[in-house]
């Protein structure tokens, strides 16, 4: 019987910042009130953080899916050697490949890094090491009992296994995202985002989709042991296969998560996809024996920032000090509105800024406030960027309530224009956080019941250049103006415990429509 296995790159984004993870926690009713919902509801065992990779028992037919917290699933016959889930690892797992007997695994980290479970033995990895550019996934040789790992330059390291050669300090269109040895591993193939095959040793190159557009790309790729072929796969669940038979795909459908793993069945007859929402697709004789069930926002970082701070008042000198906002100079951070009776902006901004984040953690998500109380004093604007940048954040959201004209009502959402200065550049970030304020406004309207502000932009859209938190910012985010503090109808709603809960789900509504929307992608 030919050996089935699978050697998973895992998709790009999700493997560089799986590491920052929460708990997954059952959703509230709140939460369900404003739309946000768990793509799973079966009894798979849960993740906490999303699926990176997959390898396949050829003795029994089962398989492994392996997250990137380290956890491993076990279906099948597959057996359960553990895994590394609860350690701190410095790195998310990318990789996963099994023993030549199946009684033991393999998983590497992005970080080079190499964790053995039962008969795998360790033959060294590149964990400590400098490292050009990280390691995105792990291939078994079953001759050597030793393993192979490629980081996304191409460049192979092999541990127990000779070494046949890589890309490495070659000029590359894309970045490698997988890797597939040979049926007698005196060979490998690397493949990269683009599509385009690299053939090493006995390989032998049979196609590949470089230069050729793709949907979506290539994220992984499996060997064919029967053919001597190949699939590459791409992260809408597309198959091309190269010398290997076509058995199906999830090409055109809505995914739950772009597929991260390729699995063939056992005698090479079909195979099994895997999405990083923990869903497995079977096609040809492939049988689908189990999935993971994990939270939909799982693996990403989301940045709130509630506006001021309750001490900014007293503290004149700190606030008021000039800072870059990224070509242009203002103050650090600012005391805020009130309402005409005296209820801060600060308080309300802080109040909706806990309920947000509720409701994300709820999904999954880890949530970082760029203040940790509502006594403090800033941090400044350009500090209150460089957090969401720091965290690599997936978005960021700053959280306002406006003091325009008392006979003004609605709320607004600032926008970033491309900004270019000393210190920033934004561009990169225009198109992605146009995206999150359209699914923030359509959000906060629903849950809120709040119009688009009747004074300012168009249809609750302002696109400005002229604030330090978005100029600077490298990842996509925008400022919600949640209501008129000013006017005596929406002053009463930004009081009231109730509407600021509201208003909380739906920021968090707003935001995990834009993540899902892109996850999907």
């Amino acid at each position: 019987m030919a050996r089935s296995r699978s050697v998973a790159g895992a998709a790009v984004v999700t493997a560089l910042f799986g590491a920052l993870l929460a708990p997954a926690l059952s959703v509230p009713s709140p939460a369900a009130a404003a739309g946000l919902h768990l793509d799973h509801a079966g009894a798979s065992p849960a993740s906490t953080a999303p699926v990176a990779a997959a390898a396949g028992d050829s003795g029994g037919g089962g398989y492994w899916l392996a997250a990137t917290d380290g956890a491993v699933f076990a279906f099948g016959d597959a057996p359960d050697e553990g895994s590394a889930a609860g350690d701190a690892l410095r790195a998310p797992v990318v990789g996963m490949a099994p023993t030549p007997d199946d009684r033991g695994y393999w998983l590497a980290g992005a970080d080079g890094g190499v964790f053995a479970f039962g008969d795998a033995g360790f033959a060294g990895s590149m964990g400590g090491r400098h490292l050009v550019r990280p390691v995105v996934a792990m291939a078994a040789d079953d001759a050597t009992g030793g393993y192979w790992l490629v980081a996304a330059d191409g460049g192979v390291f092999a541990f127990g296994a000779p070494w046949f050669g890589s890309t490495g300090g070659v000029h590359l269109d894309a970045p490698v995202v997988g890797m597939a040895p040979t049926p007698d591993d005196r060979g490998y193939w690397l493949v990269a985002a683009d599509g385009g095959v690299f053939a090493f040793g006995d390989a032998g190159f049979a196609g590949s989709m470089g230069g050729r557009p793709l949907v979506r790309p290539v994220v992984t790729m499996a060997a064919d042991d029967a053919t001597g072929g190949y699939w590459l796969v791409a992260a809408d669940g597309g198959v091309f296969g190269f010398g290997a038979p076509w058995f199906g795909s999830t090409g055109g459908d809505v995914l739950g998560r772009a597929v991260v793993g390729a699995v063939p069945g056992a005698a090479d007859g079909g195979y099994r996809l895997v999405g990083a929402d923990g869903a497995v697709y079977a096609f040809g004789d492939a049988t689908d024996l189990g999935s993971v069930t994990v939270a939909p926002l799982a693996g990403l970082t989301v940045v709130l920032d509630p506006g001021h701070d309750g001490g900014n008042g007293a503290d004149p000198g700190f606030i008021d000090r000039p800072i870059d906002g990224g070509g242009f100079t203002e103050s650090c951070d600012t005391v805020g509105t009130t309402t005409p009776g005296g209820y801060p902006e600060h308080a309300f901004t802080w109040a909706v800024a806990l309920d947000a984040r509720a409701a994300l953690q709820a999904l999954g998500a880890t949530v970082a406030l760029t203040r940790q109380s509502d006594t403090g004093v800033g941090p400044c604007v350009n500090q209150r960027a460089e957090v969401a940048d720091v965290l690599g954040a997936a978005a960021a959201v700053s959280i306002h309530a406006d003091g325009g004209p008392p006979g003004g009502t609605g709320f607004a959402i600032d926008e970033p224009a491309p900004v270019v200065s000393s210190i920033s550049d934004n561009r990169a970030i225009v198109g992605p956080s146009a995206e999150l304020g359209a699914a923030l406004r359509a959000a906060f309207a629903a849950a809120t019941g709040e119009p688009p502000s009747d004074y300012t932009g168009t249809a609750g859209i302002v696109v400005r250049r002229d604030l330090g938190g978005l100029d600077l910012s490298t990842v996509p985010k925008v400022l919600i103006e949640c209501a008129n503090m000013r006017n005596t109808h929406d002053a009463a709603l930004t009081q009231s415990a109730a509407w600021q809960g509201l208003a909380g789900r739906g920021i968090a509504g707003g935001v995990a429509a834009y993540l899902e929307a892109a996850l999907r992608t």
